[in-house]
C-alpha cells in the first residue's frame, strides 16, 4: 500500500505543477485530464490532498478524505473553505510553502484529528497531504488514560495526582488535598476474603466519587489509601467534603465487621509546601482521635 501511496502523490506532484503552470490554456486542460486520472488513483488514499497556488486558490483535491476535511475546496481560496481558526493555523503554512518551505501540523477538522503537511511544489505552488489520524489519536489517549488510571476501581492513579499538583504549583493554583486510610479493611479480608475486599474497595471509590464535584479528582494511592484534590476548595469545604466522604463509606462498608475512614486534610498551591506529606500527618492524627465503630 505504501509504495502505491508514495507513488501516486508523486504523479499527484507532477500533474499539479502542470496544472498551475499552465491553467487557461488547451495543454491545461490536458493537464485537469491527467489530475481526474490520478484522482482515481488516490480513492484508495484514506486522507486528503489539496494543490493550492500562490494566491491561496485550490486547484485540485484528491483522496477519500477530502470531503471529511473540507467540502468542495477546488476553485475556493483557503478562506472560502475553512473556518477562520483553522484557517489562522493554516495560512502561514501555506505562505511558506509558497516560499519553499515545509510544515507539518496536527489540527482538528471535521470532527476528525489530522496530521497535515503542507510541501512547496514549485511554479509558486503548494501541496497539502492530510492524513486521518483520529483512530490513532483515541487509542493514544486511552493509553495515556489507562496508565493514570487504578486497575481495581476505575479511579485515577497516584502518578495522575502528582500531575494535577504539579500543574496546580506551575499555574498558581489553589485548593485541598484529602487523604484517606480505610481503618479495618484487614478484618474485611479476613472474614469475607479478598473478593470481598476488593468490592469494597469499588464500592468505597464509587461513594468519594459521588461526594465531590466533577472537576474533583479521586485517586487510589495503594492498598486502602486514597485520595481526593479539590482545586479551588478552602479548608472550611474540604473538611465538609471529609464529612461527607465519612458517611458515605460508612454506608457501603459491610455489615458487622467494624470500620471506618480517616481523613487528613491540608491546603495545595505554590505556597503550600509538602502539601501531601501535611495531609498524610493530619489523616494519622485523625485515625488516633476516631474510635473504629460497627457499621450499621
Amino acid at each position: 500500500m505504501l509504495p502505491v501511496l508514495v507513488a501516486t502523490i508523486a504523479l499527484m506532484l507532477v500533474a499539479a505543477a502542470t496544472l498551475v503552470t499552465l491553467r487557461g490554456t488547451a495543454q491545461a486542460r490536458r493537464g485537469r485530464k491527467r489530475l481526474f486520472d490520478y484522482e482515481l488513483l488516490a480513492q484508495g488514499f484514506p486522507g486528503a490532498v489539496l494543490v493550492f497556488d500562490r494566491r491561496l486558490r485550490h486547484a485540485a483535491a484528491f483522496g477519500g478524505g477530502v470531503d471529511t476535511m473540507a467540502a468542495d475546496p477546488v476553485t475556493r481560496t483557503l478562506h472560502e473553505v475553512f473556518a477562520e481558526d483553522v484557517c489562522a493555523v493554516l495560512e502561514p503554512a501555506y505562505r511558506a510553502a509558497i516560499d519553499g518551505r515545509e510544515s507539518l501540523l496536527e489540527v482538528p477538522l471535521g470532527g476528525r484529528d489530522w496530521l497535515i503537511s503542507i510541501s512547496p511544489v514549485g511554479c509558486g505552488a503548494g501541496l497539502l497531504v492530510a492524513t486521518d489520524v483520529t483512530d490513532r489519536k483515541r487509542r493514544e489517549r486511552r493509553l495515556a488514560e489507562l496508565a493514570t488510571r487504578d486497575v481495581l476501581t476505575g479511579v485515577w492513579n497516584r502518578r495522575r495526582l502528582a500531575q494535577e499538583l504539579d500543574w496546580l504549583n506551575q499555574t498558581g493554583g489553589a485548593g485541598s488535598l484529602l487523604v484517606l486510610d480505610l481503618d479495618g479493611f484487614k478484618r474485611v479480608n479476613d472474614s469475607l476474603g479478598h473478593a470481598s475486599g476488593d468490592e469494597l474497595l469499588r464500592r468505597v471509590a464509587t461513594a468519594v466519587q459521588g461526594c465531590i464535584r466533577r472537576a474533583d479528582l479521586v485517586v487510589r494511592l495503594g492498598g486502602d489509601e486514597f485520595a481526593v484534590l479539590l482545586p479551588g476548595a478552602t479548608p472550611a469545604e474540604a473538611q465538609n467534603v471529609a464529612e461527607k466522604i465519612r458517611t458515605a463509606v460508612a454506608a457501603v462498608w459491610p455489615l458487622g465487621i467494624r470500620g471506618s475512614v480517616s481523613v487528613g486534610v491540608s491546603a495545595v498551591g505554590p505556597k503550600a509546601g509538602d502539601a501531601f506529606g501535611r495531609a498524610d500527618r493530619a489523616m494519622y492524627a485523625d485515625k488516633r482521635r476516631q474510635p473504629q465503630r460497627l457499621a450499621s
